[in-house]
């Protein structure tokens, strides 16, 4: 497989006032931008907006953060998968040896001079080392330094700074702190937890409630958004369902909330004419990771062999990495769509458009005809949708994100989805009340589908797992090379990463303050 062609994106930022103190920068896509990289203080009301940027080419979604005194801009990697906040360093090994540069395909984007910061410190020296389950990682120092993201300062934040790295940019995690890297028992120091980015931003008066609402809006829209502390409601059609996380149980006992997991209950297809396919039986319950960090999703092999059968997709994983598709059936068939139900009979289906599953491989992969083996189609594409290995749960990454608005109660330990209002151009923020016992405008609460994920390991700091490793997924055995922005250990096994084709997250700069408690990216 080719390696990509380089991310081209160029920033045009415009300041649009409301009545509801919201600032606003929109982006418009240019070339050339970050060349190097292989894919991968209003007050008010405190909220602040930032858009989620889609660049279709790479699939990529990023933030824009501004590190040290004063401020160095930094562009990470979001995810919802991960827990800890890493930056590189100006000096660190990809970004000034060649060798490794060809090696991975690509350099460094945004790198950090901790020299010209005064107010950077290390916390403690040699304790960050990540290693994803894509066997990607950094390692380096923990430092504590400014952090300022769409205007909202967070004064001495603990974040990674990576002098060794197999990945050409930061990244920005989100997930429950007790998954960050320290807390883990392969590190060589004993295990430590601390505050990350979402502790911070409650602590430091940021948002009221540690929650977050995202929309990645369709495949060929060019943003979406994340909502720190709240939610837009024009975002979704109908209501929400409510789902508890699935908890972790761990050798020793112990119950922790450590993924944003939640049970789905039923997967199926409705075809062009309306007809319906289930593809499980009353009763089926599976755990699933919703992972913004992870482009494709990855299910149990009996469900994906019968969607490849369904849909006359071939599995070409053990060569190329891809499922194949008949680009045909997007102009055939445009009103099919996969089905996922959450809650059980009296829950929700979730539907996803073909269009948001199926892809040009050029354009998203850089693979051409020639790259692949014969199909018999007048013209392939690639299918978004690949199967776990033996023993791993089940992903769903950007292909089954971009048409669920989903909003995570960390608090709460609760998780709330609906489907997405593709293209939306209104907008009705509300905020997260500090001691608000469920999620705003949920019509239903699913207990009944309740499941207790079983590891076979311990969590990082409590159990006996070996190393501190990631939730994103890729494939060399079971699909292309997806995002890998997975976070610290406890998360799902994942095959290693074909790093020609490394999808990451990208954000785009917006602000929204609605008071001191809502944080918009």
């Amino acid at each position: 497989m080719q390696a990509p062609a380089a991310c081209c994106l160029f920033w045009m930022m415009v300041l649009v006032g409301t009545t509801l103190a919201v600032l606003t920068l929109d982006i418009v896509r240019g070339p050339h931008y970050y060349e190097d990289i292989d894919a991968r203080q209003i007050e008010g009301r405190a909220t602040i907006t930032s858009v989620l940027y889609n660049n279709v080419s790479r699939g990529s979604y990023y933030v824009e953060v501004d590190v040290g005194t004063p401020a160095q801009r930094q562009t990470l990697f979001l995810d919802t998968g991960s827990s800890d906040t890493w930056i590189l360093d100006s000096r660190a090994d990809l970004c000034v040896t060649p060798r490794l540069q060809q090696r991975r395909f690509g350099g460094c984007g945004t790198t950090f001079q901790p020299s010209k910061s005064s107010t950077f410190k290390v916390a403690v020296e040699d304790a960050f080392n990540i290693t994803y389950l894509d066997r990607t990682g950094a390692s380096g120092d923990y430092i504590t330094d400014t952090f300022a993201i769409s205007g909202a300062t967070i004064p001495a934040l603990q974040i990674g700074l990576a002098s060794r790295s197999s990945i050409g940019s930061g990244l920005m995690g989100i997930g429950y702190s007790v998954n960050v890297a320290s807390n883990s028992r392969g590190n060589e120091l004993p295990p430590f937890r601390y505050p990350n980015v979402i502790d911070k931003m409650l602590s430091s008066g940021v948002i009221k409630r540690k929650a977050y609402s995202l929309y990645l809006n369709d495949l060929s829209a060019s943003t979406g958004s994340i909502i720190f502390g709240g939610m837009d409601t024009t975002k979704y059609h109908g209501n929400l369902l409510q789902l508890p996380v699935v908890p972790s149980r761990y050798r020793n006992g112990t119950t922790v909330f450590a993924e944003l997991s939640v049970v789905m209950t039923s997967v199926g297809i409705t075809g062009q004419a309306g007809n319906v396919v289930n593809f499980t039986t009353t009763g089926f319950k599976e755990s699933v990771l919703l992972d913004s960090g992870t482009t494709f999703s990855y299910l149990d092999r009996n469900l994906v062999r019968s969607i490849y059968d369904a849909l006359n997709v071939i599995d070409d994983t053990d060569q190329t990495g891809l499922a194949l598709i008949d680009c045909a059936i997007l102009a055939n068939s445009p009103k099919l769509t996969l089905d996922y139900g959450f809650g059980g009979p009296n829950g929700m289906i979730l539907r996803v458009p073909i269009d948001e599953v199926v892809f040009n491989l050029r354009t998203l992969l850089n693979v051409t005809e020639d790259d692949l083996p014969y199909t018999g189609f007048q013209s392939t594409c690639g299918f978004g949708i690949y199967t776990s290995d033996e023993g791993d749960d089940s992903l769903l990454g950007d292909t089954f994100l971009r048409s669920a608005y989903v909003v995570y109660d960390l608090e709460s330990n609760q998780i709330a989805i609906g489907q997405t209002n593709f293209n939306s151009t209104t907008s009705s923020v509300i905020e997260f009340l500090a001691n608000a016992t469920s999620i705003p405008e949920v019509s239903g609460v699913a207990s009944s589908a309740e499941i207790t994920q079983t590891s076979i390991g311990g969590l990082p700091g409590v159990g006996a797992n070996p190393t501190a490793t990631g939730s994103g997924r890729s494939s060399t055995s079971t699909g292309p090379a997806a995002t890998s922005s997975g976070a610290a250990a406890g998360a799902v096994n994942i095959p290693p990463l074909d790093t020609t084709v490394f999808r990451v997250l990208g954000l785009s700069i917006a602000l929204m303050v609605m008071g001191g408690g809502m944080f918009i990216l």
